[in-house]
Formats: C-alpha cells, sequence, structure tokens
C-alpha cells in the first residue's frame, strides 16, 4: 500500500490518556467568592452613591422651597391659589392676529385723545402731511446761530453740546476759515 492509501488509525483515547496537567487551569486563579464580593462591593457602592444623591436632592428641594417669595396676605384670605401668567397657546393665530391689528392702525383713523384733538390717520396720508407741512417745531425755541454752518468744529467730538466756531468765519457762513499760511523751513546754520 502506499501511504496515501493506508488506513485510519482508529485509535480512541481514554480520558485519563487525553488528560494533561500543563493544559489544565489552575484552581486558585479563578475564585467563586471574590467573584461575589466584588460584585457585591459594586452593588453596594451603587446602592450607597444614590442614596447619598436621592438625600442632596431632598435638602436642595428644601432650600429651594425656603427661598421662594411667600403668597401675599390678601391672596390668602381669598382662598384661592394664587395663578401663573396665561401662556401663548397657539402663536400662529397669536400672530396673525397681532398683524391684523397693526395693520388696521397704520391703515386706519381715528381718535387718540379727542379733547386733546390728537388723532391718527392712514399711513399714506401722514407722509403727505409731512411732506407738505413739515415736521412740527417747540415754540420758543430759538435758531442757534452755530448750527447749519460749514465751520470746522475744533475740539473733540461733542455729546450734543455745541462746539463754538473760532474766529476767522462769521456765524451762519458757507466758507471755511482760512488755514493759516505754512511757515518757511528753518535755515540750518553751518559752522
Amino acid at each position: 500500500m502506499t501511504p496515501t492509501n493506508q488506513p485510519l488509525d482508529e485509535h480512541h483515547y481514554t480520558d485519563e490518556e487525553m488528560h494533561n496537567e500543563d493544559v489544565a487551569y489552575e484552581h486558585s486563579d479563578v475564585s467563586f467568592r471574590t467573584l461575589l464580593a466584588s460584585g457585591g462591593a459594586i452593588l453596594a457602592l451603587v446602592a450607597f452613591s444614590a442614596a447619598l444623591m436621592y438625600g442632596l436632592f431632598v435638602i436642595f428641594e428644601k432650600q429651594a422651597e425656603a427661598r421662594d417669595p411667600q403668597p401675599s396676605p390678601v391672596a390668602l384670605q381669598s382662598g384661592e391659589a394664587p395663578q401663573g401668567p396665561e401662556l401663548l397657546r397657539d402663536e400662529p393665530t397669536n400672530l396673525r392676529k397681532f398683524r391684523q391689528e397693526e395693520a388696521s392702525k397704520l391703515e386706519g383713523g381715528g381718535w387718540m385723545n379727542q379733547g386733546g384733538g390728537i388723532a391718527y390717520v392712514p399711513i399714506d396720508v401722514a407722509k403727505k402731511l409731512v411732506v407738505q407741512h413739515g415736521l412740527p417745531v417747540r415754540q420758543g425755541a430759538g435758531e442757534d446761530d452755530k448750527e447749519g454752518t460749514h465751520a470746522p468744529a475744533y475740539g473733540e467730538a461733542s455729546g450734543g453740546r455745541t462746539i463754538p466756531v473760532k474766529s476767522g468765519a462769521p456765524a451762519g457762513s458757507t466758507e471755511h476759515p482760512a488755514a493759516p499760511a505754512p511757515q518757511p523751513p528753518a535755515q540750518e546754520i553751518k559752522k
């Protein structure tokens, strides 16, 4: 027979023959008691942390209640609990209603104060009236001679105060004051 056609050796090994001391695990490496103790310690730590957090939240809740504003005695006498603000429930409808009210004010007319003679007119009419008549001016407000001139401001930016115009251009003139004449360069003296 050739080596490829040899019958297979059908040898069955016994358990004693299959057992190898070098391949087995050491029973001292894994301790079931140590695994249970570690798992129990982790569970105890988690339970302690949860109880600690629950206690902290109870303390924080009591502190928050102590800082809450007390209801007024009038509200307590009426027997009704104070109610918070009414929250907006339908924002698109509310916005549409607001825009309609604003548009009716801009496009409509009516009295704001009939006794004082104050009325409102449509915005297009109001623009035409401003163009025709100008804006109202306070009574008794005199004209400032220094306003509207083209004189340069001498000084830093004003916070609403009038900066006086230096001499050289009369108030109300549109010409700029004459600039000072340039000085010729000084001659160097050579020794």
